[in-house]
């Protein structure tokens, strides 16, 4: 009797091998595990909004298209800069006596393309501003596209009580073939 009882656990264990294996199979309602995981479903790139077309606007619609993004420019950095307002404040008076004020100084900003100019090329060494010396430093920023260059001068040139009217990326080209501002 002792060989038997010693035989049945091992025809139970061949029979259960044979079967399946050791694991129960799967209730009738619950849903079968799949044998391989699926990779989750990749999302399909987003197309890039089209720009808009500068020379097709009026007048006020490019001061409008240029404001709006000149002010995220100039608060954030766009694509790759640094923001305008960690050194001359949202209030654009600067931060004597290294960085100038915007506000007020249109002989000091010149022309559309000499402002873009300081932009694209920076600006260091002694300056003088409104009748203050600074002696800062601004970083060349010319890795920014021309139309945010031209939004953000733009953006500078109408705000704080300033107006000197809008610049378009045509001012900025043309500052990138230019040398840069000796002071």
């Amino acid at each position: 009797m002792r060989a038997s009882l010693i035989a049945l656990p091992v025809v139970v264990l061949s029979l259960t091998m044979a079967c399946g294996g050791s694991e129960p199979a799967p209730k009738a309602d619950a849903p079968a595990k799949p044998a391989i995981e699926e990779a989750p479903a990749k999302e399909e790139p987003k197309a890039e909004e089209p720009k808009p077309d500068l020379a097709a606007m009026s007048p006020e619609e490019q001061l409008a298209h240029l404001m709006a993004l000149g002010e995220t420019v100039y608060k954030t950095g766009g694509t790759g800069g640094v923001a305008c307002i960690t050194c001359h404040q949202a209030n654009g008076q600067g931060l004597p006596p290294s960085f100038p004020p915007l506000a007020g100084q249109k002989e000091w900003m010149g022309s559309c393309e000499q402002h873009a100019g300081y932009v694209v090329h920076g600006l260091k060494g002694e300056i003088e501003v409104g009748g203050t010396k600074y002696n800062g430093v601004m970083p060349a920023q010319g890795n920014l596209s021309d139309e945010e260059i031209a939004a953000v001068i733009t953006y500078e040139r109408q705000s704080w009580g300033n107006d000197y009217g809008l610049c378009l990326p045509e001012a900025v080209a043309a500052a990138r073939k230019a040398p840069p501002a000796a002071h």
